[in-house]
């Protein structure tokens, strides 16, 4: 028994392609949605006198070298502290690690405990969330 088959390659080859860019699109979306999640957690962990730590927090999300995205996420940047003078840039790692450090609003690891619980338990489920319907609608196309 003989079976032949015309497959088109190209056409098979631009669906991959599309569906690629897809994914790659959704897995932007699902990196922007944890950086957000995870900044809005570290916002009301960070400790506040002045507000100025407060207000340098950033991400930036960039192609990552080989596959996806990756983000960066902190605080300082050229906000100057209100009370001291000092850039929030001098000081902000030394709050964030300084464990014996009171903070009558806040904590230490203001921003390493929101990163490290949202990878442990939100960050799978928010990629799924956003890759799965892409990947099912090109299943249905």
């Amino acid at each position: 028994m003989r079976v032949t088959m015309d497959i088109n390659y190209s056409k098979f080859h631009k669906k991959c392609e599309a569906t690629i860019s897809k994914v790659a699109r959704s897995t932007y979306t699902a990196t922007e949605e944890a950086c957000e999640d995870i900044m809005e957690e570290s916002l009301r962990q960070v400790p506040r006198d002045t507000g100025a730590l407060a207000s340098s927090a950033f991400y930036d999300i960039r192609k990552a070298e080989d596959y996806g995205f990756e983000a960066t996420l902190g605080y300082g940047g050229s906000v100057i502290n209100p009370k001291t003078g000092i850039p929030v840039m001098d000081y902000a790692v030394v709050v964030h690690e300084d464990l014996e450090a009171f903070h009558p609003i806040g904590k230490a690891k203001f921003l390493e405990d929101p990163i490290r619980d949202y990878a442990a338990e939100k960050f799978p489920r928010t990629v799924i969330k956003h890759v799965k319907p892409t990947l099912e609608s090109e299943n249905n196309e």
